[in-house]
């Protein structure tokens, strides 16, 4: 988890095919901030010039009342962020990435497990929360050479996270993400069509501790859904910490156009499967989780105007484990117990007219997910819309970009079910809580600005600010601001 070497061999690896692009460093970058152009497209098809950055930065958000608890009631966090792609001849292209994340998830409550959302509903919790120091390292490359008609490529992405709370109870997560995609295609016409292979490996080990002996009397839930916990390891003894496996197989196919217009599509799939182990009895696998997604979008392009359609479509299965009382916690038999499904289509348009670009984007999503033992069951539909406006401008050595957009989400329906006397009091509290805000009513503003500045032919100075935020429907608000400096070359 060193960052140095990543960062240097991203910017040593950009270094030597640099100059591949005879536009200045200011064209370059309008040319990659124009919302049409690269759509639709892979790495090799995607007409972009050269381009390589480096920026730091620092990233806020803050709530007065969580949306999702888990994943605290706001951040901050400093942010070093380089990437590159380059067009090294006609026939090959390349691209890398490298990031730092070091910060503090203030008031994260009812979970002490890193990727929440990832892993959910087989997660640890507690419900005394507390801050979580974050240290978040990724990087990834890329690489595609046509031959011919035939084009062949891969990419490899990493990840490492640690998180941790320095008062009790003490949560210790260390995470490792490791995925790579082979690609392979062939030229039709005005059209390339290619397949992808994706394959991927996941681990966390996520221990809890306690400093003081008083805190003994909090109870640490190892989660199953909707409220509903293992009990029979809740509490504070030698159940406490978890190992989570994980793996990913997927698969892709995509048509895109040869000159950046025209029609394109993709359908995809990927299935992960993460297993729970209690790692101080005997590795025992508590649960298991499967989630299937899939995808499908499709579109047009012309030199003005993109029009696409995606739907998405993700089905969490959840298998618990029935062990035995003799010690020795082997799994006896795995119960179907916990199933979601949820569907989100949208539709999304981007026209250019001169310096300025608008786009109108509307959604529809439906989320319904059910625990079997003890009967329990959520349900909601909503609908969304945003419109955002860019205008992008250059002026000599000096290239600006202003972007403001607004949203809503509204819900159509909903419905939950949560027996309360077969959960625990405090959790029947907490969800019934939660589902009055995950089921409400939003609105939401974005603002960015971006300016740039030339400073030789080959390099540039940028600053970019972001603000926002959202009000929702019960009175609660949240704010989102980042800002970053650093150089294009």
């Amino acid at each position: 988890m060193k960052r140095l070497p990543l960062i240097l061999a991203l910017t040593l690896f950009s270094a030597p095919v640099r100059g591949q692009d005879s536009l200045g460093v200011v064209r370059r970058t309008e040319a990659r901030l124009n919302p049409i152009a690269g759509e639709g497209q892979t790495l090799l098809y995607k007409g972009l010039p050269s381009y390589t950055s480096a920026a730091v930065g620092y990233n806020f958000r803050t709530e007065d009342e969580a949306f999702l608890p888990q994943e605290g009631r706001g951040i901050s966090e400093f942010v070093f962020e380089a990437d590159a792609a380059h067009r090294l001849d006609k026939n090959t292209a390349v691209s890398g990435a490298a990031s730092y994340r070091r910060g503090v998830k203030r008031d994260v409550f009812l979970n002490t497990s890193s990727d929440w959302e990832l892993l959910y509903p087989y997660f640890t919790a507690d419900t005394v929360g507390g801050n979580l120091q974050k240290e978040e390292y990724k990087f990834n490359g890329a690489y595609m050479r046509k031959f011919g008609a035939y084009f062949v490529g891969g990419k490899v992405d990493f990840r490492a996270l640690h998180e941790y709370r320095a008062a009790d109870p003490r949560p210790r997560n260390i995470t490792s993400d490791l995925g790579g995609i082979i690609t392979a295609g062939l030229e039709m016409q005005n059209h390339a069509l290619s397949a992808d292979i994706k394959a991927g490996k996941y681990h966390q080990s996520g221990d809890v501790e306690f400093m003081d002996q008083r805190g003994y009397n909090t109870s640490i839930f190892h989660m199953t859904g909707l409220g509903q916990h293992y009990g029979r390891f809740a509490g504070s003894g030698s159940s406490m910490n978890v190992r989570y496996r994980g793996m990913t197989l997927g698969g892709a196919i995509r048509l895109e156009p040869l000159n950046g217009k025209g029609w394109f599509g993709e359908l995809s799939y990927e299935g992960k499967r993460y297993i729970r182990h209690i790692k101080n009895q005997n590795e025992a696998p508590m649960s298991r989780l499967w989630v299937h997604d899939a995808a499908l979008s499709a579109g047009r392009k012309t030199e003005d105007l993109l029009v696409e359609g995606i739907v998405n479509y993700q089905y969490r299965k959840g298998y618990e484990a029935v062990l035995d009382v003799k010690g020795a916690y082997l799994s006896l038999a795995d119960l179907p117990l916990y199933g979601q499904h949820r569907v989100r289509a949208e539709a999304i348009a981007v026209k250019s007219v001169g310096k300025w670009s608008f786009s109108p984007k509307a959604g529809f999503e439906m989320l319904s997910g059910a625990n079997l033992n003890p009967a329990r069951s959520i349900s909601i539909s909503a609908a969304d819309a945003s419109f955002g406006a860019q205008r992008l401008e250059r002026k000599g050595l000096w290239l600006t970009c202003l972007n403001a957009s607004a949203e809503g989400h509204f819900t159509l329906s909903k419905s939950l079910s949560i027996p309360a006397g077969k959960t625990d009091a405090k959790l029947y509290d907490i969800y019934s809580a939660l589902y009055s805000r995950w089921s409400g009513h939003w609105g939401g503003i974005a603002l960015t600005a971006m300016a740039q500045r030339e400073i030789g032919k080959d390099i540039s100075v940028f600053g970019k600010a972001d603000a926002g935020g959202r009000i929702y429907s019960g009175g609660h608000n949240m704010i989102i601001a980042n800002i970053s400096i650093g150089l294009i070359f």
